[in-house]
């Protein structure tokens, strides 16, 4: 593995994933406290982009992107519950349930999924980051499309133009780096964003198709998990090895791909990982346990077969498990690491990563053995999401925006 240390380079080798390490911490590219790569780069971006006096909320996509999904996760799901009380108040021309599922996925996940990307990417590269006004710009159509479909949702059509722009602003802001480094490996993202615009669309022809929109958003959902499947899968493995001093051997490549769509490969995968050893490391079981969730959700949809009411019990287990903890877990390293702070959280991080996890099993499992409680699960497990975020927002939003701690740009 390569690490910089000042000016000096050091060569170190450790198994073959040494090129996916540096994306999230960024810096050195073992995950000690070394921040000197993602400095490299970012004061780059400052000589090459423009002043150096940006706010902090626009020096690295990662800011705007997990601060606006934050506050998005916490308003919108306020909004679902107070339907859930009081359904006769629903005013919008949109179904709420489609409304719900669209918006958790393109609304609350895809702003994530930019701000990671965009920021990993110059640290592949080494080359400037998305900044500035061309960041403003990005979030700036996430958020239209946000106040349309919240505020004029008669106007969908602005919204889905919005969105369809956004997600193609971020693939090009994405491929036109991975493209001048000729790092072929990393272009695999191009493709699964085009068939997210694609799910996009589809959502927006099926919104008076309640029955087509469901499967159109379940392949959403499960796309959004490719994401974690790839970017997890590099990761895990190697955030806990560092952390724990564990040597953990990648697994044969044929396994890996294999294990995108089963089930019982995810739970070989995840074992291999080891996460019985990091109780004691939130921003690690808190990744593990997110992990988990795929495989169970994969037995749990297998399991339900053509059971639609039981089907749409146990894809919770993927979109809040799975997709809403592992959001809220990788926002929180990626937070602390590229805002110069260590690589720990305080207490209230560890009881929100909780907090997501009981509400994806409350939701995925009480319908099914407690039918008279369905209601009352579902609107327990949105408090308890509520909550999570909240807890994050209120660690994060003053980190997010300000200048980093250690007096570096990023």
């Amino acid at each position: 593995m390569i690490a910089l240390q000042g000016a000096k380079v050091v060569n170190h080798t450790i198994g073959t994933q040494w090129r996916t390490s540096c994306y999230i911490e960024g810096l050195d590219f073992t995950g000690r406290e070394n921040w000197a790569t993602l400095a490299q780069v970012t004061t780059h971006s400052n000589k090459a982009s423009g002043p150096a006096n940006i706010h902090a909320l626009w020096q690295l996509a990662f800011r705007a992107g997990f601060l606006g999904a934050a506050i998005f996760a916490v308003c919108a799901m306020c909004r679902w519950l107070y339907w859930m009380l009081w359904p006769q108040n629903w005013q919008a021309s949109i179904p709420p349930n489609w409304w719900h599922a669209h918006e958790m996925i393109f609304g609350f996940a895809m702003p994530v999924i930019a701000g990671f990307l965009l920021t990993a990417v110059a640290a592949w590269t080494n080359l400037p980051g998305t900044r500035g006004w061309r960041l403003q710009l990005l979030f700036g159509l996430w958020l239209l499309a946000r106040l349309v479909l919240w505020l004029a949702p008669q106007w969908s059509m602005l919204a889905w133009l919005a969105e369809m722009a956004f997600i193609l602003f971020l693939a090009f802001e994405l491929g036109q780096r991975v493209w001048a480094q000729r790092q072929w490996r990393n272009m695999l993202f191009l493709p699964v964003l085009l068939i997210m615009m694609l799910l996009n669309s589809a959502s927006y022809l099926s919104l008076e198709q309640p029955a087509m929109s469901t499967r159109v958003h379940y392949g959403a959902l499960w796309m959004v998990t490719v994401f974690i499947v790839i970017i997890g899968g590099r990761v895990i493995p190697l955030f806990t090895a560092n952390r724990l001093g564990l040597k953990i051997a990648p697994l044969p490549p044929w396994l890996e791909y294999l294990s995108i769509g089963t089930g019982v490969l995810h739970l070989y995968r995840l074992a291999h990982w080891q996460g019985w050893k990091t109780a004691g490391v939130p921003l690690l079981w808190s990744m593990h346990l997110s992990y988990a969730c795929i495989p169970l959700a994969l037995l749990g949809m297998g399991l339900a077969g053509t059971d639609i009411i039981a089907g749409k019990n146990v894809i919770h287990l993927l979109a809040i498990g799975a997709i809403g903890g592992m959001i809220i877990a990788m926002m929180s390293r990626v937070s602390q690491g590229h805002t110069g702070r260590p690589l720990e959280v305080p207490r209230c991080l560890a009881i929100a990563f909780i907090l997501v996890f009981f509400a994806a099993v409350l939701r995925a499992t009480v319908p099914a053995v407690a039918t008279s409680l369905t209601l009352l699960s579902w609107r327990v497990s949105a408090l308890l999401w509520i909550a999570a975020f909240g807890l994050f927002l209120y660690r994060y939003l003053p980190m997010l925006t300000q200048a980093r701690a250690d007096g570096k740009p990023g």
